[in-house]
């Protein structure tokens, strides 16, 4: 079968090399997690290098999910591709893009996946994960945002303890 595409944008206020870093790191899932997620567990290199694998251990509205995944591509500062070797997935491959823009950067999440289930898990796949990822990644965004407002707020406020 086929896969399905989802794909969301939002604009930074942050370098596209910041982005970049941030997002190679898997740790930081648990600071972008939306609260349906439960990051329990992260097993991974802090660097994304190509055909380097991580492991996370989660819950989903209550349930687990244990979830390889291997680097397909690390290409500072522009993009991260990640596949699931092991996930509810039979397709998953997420194509992470950072843009410079003249105030930042822009994140892409893009998406390629199919559930396991064979007809069910197209069906899912078709009508409700769109839905899903919809809010999972708006969550994402908006909490990449924030963490980059508190870095920038922060930075802010250390240079001008120092100017005075």
């Amino acid at each position: 079968m086929k896969p399905f595409i989802f794909e969301a944008s939002t604009a930074v206020s942050a370098s596209q090399e910041a982005l970049y870093f941030f997002h190679e790191n898997p740790k930081n899932i648990s600071c972008i997690a939306p609260r349906s997620l439960v990051v329990l567990e992260v097993a991974c290199d802090e660097k994304a290098e190509q055909g380097g694998v991580f492991r996370i251990h989660a819950k989903q509205f209550g349930l687990p999910i244990r979830w390889t995944g291997r680097w397909e591509k690390a290409e500072c500062p522009s993009l991260l591709v990640d596949t699931a070797l092991s996930s509810p997935f039979a397709i998953w491959t997420h194509s992470h893009r950072f843009s410079p823009l003249p105030q930042g950067a822009l994140l892409t999440d893009r998406v390629e996946y199919l559930l396991k289930g064979g007809l069910f898990g197209s069906v899912v796949s078709r009508f409700v994960m769109p839905l899903v990822f919809t809010g999972m990644f708006r969550a994402r965004h908006a909490a990449t945002r924030r963490y980059f407002s508190k870095i920038n707020n922060t930075s802010r406020e250390s240079s001008r303890s120092k100017a005075e």
